[in-house]
Formats: C-alpha cells, sequence, structure tokens
C-alpha cells in the first residue's frame, strides 16, 4: 500500500503547527511584556523540532519520533495554551 502524499501533509501539518505556535508566543509577548517573553520560549523549541521532523521526512522510511522531541512538542503546545488562555 502506497502512503501516497502523506508525507507532504505531515509536512505541511508542521508549517501550520509552527506558524500559530508563532502567532499566540508573538501574541503573549506583546500584550503582556514581561511575562510574555517567556511564551517565545515555546515557538523557538517547537521551530527547532519541526525543521529536523521535516527534514527526516524526506527520507525513504522516516524514524519515529524520539522521546525527548515527543516531551519537547507537548511541552511547548503547553506552553503556548497556557499563554493563549492568559491573552483571554
Amino acid at each position: 500500500m502506497s502512503s501516497g502524499l502523506q508525507a507532504q501533509r505531515t509536512e505541511l501539518a508542521w508549517l501550520r503547527t509552527t506558524l500559530s505556535c508563532w502567532a499566540v508566543g508573538l501574541l503573549a509577548f506583546k500584550i503582556a511584556f514581561p511575562v510574555g517573553a517567556v511564551a517565545l520560549l515555546a515557538p523557538v523549541t517547537l521551530t527547532v523540532v519541526a525543521y529536523r521532523r521535516r527534514r527526516l521526512l524526506r527520507t525513504d522510511v522516516p524514524p519515529s519520533m524520539s522521546r525527548v522531541q515527543g516531551v519537547l512538542a507537548v511541552g511547548t503546545c503547553l506552553v503556548i495554551a497556557i499563554a493563549g488562555a492568559v491573552l483571554l
């Protein structure tokens, strides 16, 4: 069974996630300056993880995500969710 365009869809999903993470991080930084500066660590971390995952998707059989990358991705999502809740 062929995976078709699965790699391209996954790459686009990583790009969308990174873009939305940067949008929330920058809004948190702009609205709540001293505390919002911490929210910028999440987009930076997620950009690094996403870049590595997108690069690995170009191989024939991409390896599964390591435990460290998974924890970093989940941690950044939690930080962005908390930053988004603070903005409300």
